[in-house]
C-alpha cells in the first residue's frame, strides 16, 4: 500500500488547491477584463486582476512543490473578501452576491470542517451587514431576497458540513484499519513505515529496538492460540506503558519493534532493560493460568542516511546476537553508536 493514499485527505485538497486556482484564475481574467473595458467597474477589475494573478502563482508553485498549511487558507479568505467586496461595491442586480452560495462547500473542501464552519459562519455574518446597509436592493423585494439567501445558504452550509464530518470520520475509520494491528492495538509495518518517513522529521538521535519474545511457541503448543493471543496483547500494553516516549509497532507474530526518537545510548539501553525486566518479572494472567515470559532485545542507532529498512537490519543483527547468547538480554553495539557519532562529527 502507497503511504501517500493513508494521508489522503492531504492529497485531496492539494489536486483541489491547484485546480480550483487555476479555475478561479481564469474566472478572475475573465471578469477583470468584462469590468475595466465593458462595465467601468475600475476599483473591482483591478481587485479581480490582482486576484487572478495570485491565483496563477498558486497554481503554478502547487505543480511543482508542495503546497503550505496556509495556502489554502489564504486562498478562502482573498475569495470572501472579492466576493465581500464586490457585494458591497456592485448593485444588487449585477448579482454578484450569488457567488456567497458557492464558497461554504468551498471551504469545507480545502480546510475541513473546524476552519470551513468558522469561515462560513464569518462570511454570513459579514455578507448581512452588508446587504443590510445597502442604499437599494432592487430589483428583489427585500423580504424575499433575505429568506431565499438564508435558506438557501443554510442548506448549502448545512449540506457541505455533514457531508465533511462524514467523510473524515471515515477516511479515520480506514486509517485506523490500516495502519493498527487489530489484535494488539500497536501499529503494524505500514504504520512504522508512515511514521518512520513521514511523522519523524528528525531522525537525529533516534534509537531502534527489535524485541521477541522467547520460546513464545511453546505457549501456543501448550495453552493453545486464544492463549497466545491474550498474552500478545497484555505484551503490548506493557510495552506501552514502559516506553515513555516514540512508537511501538508489531512487526510480525510474537516480534515487536520499538522507536525512541531524541535520546541516547544510555536512555535507550536503559528503556530496553526496563522492558525486559519487566516482563520477566511479570506474570501474565490469563484466566486461571499464570504465563511467565521472557524477552530478547536488539538495540541499534539510527545512522544518516540509512533507510528503515537497513535500520531495522541493524537493530534485527542484535536481536539475533542475544538470542546467540543466552536470551533474555539486551544487545547494544556500542562501536556502532561510537562510528555513528564520529560520522555526525
Amino acid at each position: 500500500m502507497d503511504i501517500a493514499a493513508l494521508d489522503s485527505a492531504q492529497v485531496l485538497r492539494e489536486n483541489l488547491l491547484k485546480w480550483i486556482c487555476f479555475c478561479f484564475g481564469i474566472l478572475a481574467s475573465v471578469f477583470t477584463y468584462f469590468n475595466l473595458f465593458i462595465n467601468d467597474f475600475y476599483s473591482l477589475g483591478i481587485l479581480e486582476g490582482v486576484f487572478a494573478i495570485y491565483c496563477f502563482y498558486t497554481f503554478n508553485y502547487a505543480r511543482t512543490r508542495k503546497f503550505q498549511t496556509w495556502q489554502p487558507l489564504l486562498l478562502c479568505l482573498c475569495i470572501m473578501l472579492l466576493v465581500i467586496l464586490g457585494t458591497y461595491l456592485a448593485v444588487v442586480k449585477s448579482g454578484l452576491f450569488v457567488w456567497t452560495f458557492t464558497l461554504p462547500v468551498l471551504f469545507y473542501l480545502l480546510l475541513g470542517c473546524k476552519r470551513g464552519f468558522y469561515l462560513s459562519l464569518l462570511l454570513v455574518c459579514v455578507q448581512t451587514v452588508v446587504l443590510m446597509n445597502k442604499a437599494s436592493l432592487a430589483p428583489f423585494p427585500e423580504l424575499n431576497l433575505y429568506l431565499n439567501m438564508s435558506f438557501s445558504y443554510l442548506s448549502i452550509w448545512v449540506i457541505a458540513h455533514i457531508f465533511e464530518a462524514s467523510r473524515a470520520q471515515f477516511s479515520e475509520r480506514l486509517e485506523n484499519l490500516a495502519l493498527f494491528d487489530p489484535l494488539t492495538n500497536t501499529g503494524n509495518r505500514l504504520a512504522m513505515n508512515h511514521y518512520f518517513e513521514v511523522e519523524l522529521v528528525d531522525k537525529i538521535n533516534l534509537f531502534i529496538m527489535v524485541l521477541d519474545l522467547d520460546y513464545f511457541k511453546k505457549v501456543n503448543d501448550e495453552f493453545g492460540h486464544d492463549v497466545g493471543d491474550q498474552v500478545l496483547v497484555e505484551i503490548a500494553t506493557i510495552l506501552r506503558e514502559t516506553l515513555n516516549k516514540g512508537r511501538a509497532f508489531r512487526t510480525g507474530g510474537e516480534e515487536f519493534a520499538l522507536f525512541i526518537p531524541d535520546s541516547n545510548q544510555q536512555e535507550s539501553y536503559q528503556i530496553a532493560e526496563n522492558i525486559r525486566v519487566g516482563l520477566q518479572s511479570t506474570a501474565i494472567n490469563v484466566g486461571e493460568r499464570e504465563i511467565s515470559l521472557t524477552v530478547s532485545i536488539g538495540l541499534a542507532a539510527y545512522r544518516d542516511g540509512d533507510s528503515l529498512k537497513q535500520a531495522i537490519k541493524a537493530a534485527d543483527e542484535q536481536l539475533y546476537y542475544a538470542k546467540e547468547h543466552g536470551r533474555n538480554n539486551v544487545s547494544f553495539d556500542s562501536q556502532q553508536y561510537s562510528a555513528k557519532l564520529e560520522q555526525v562529527s
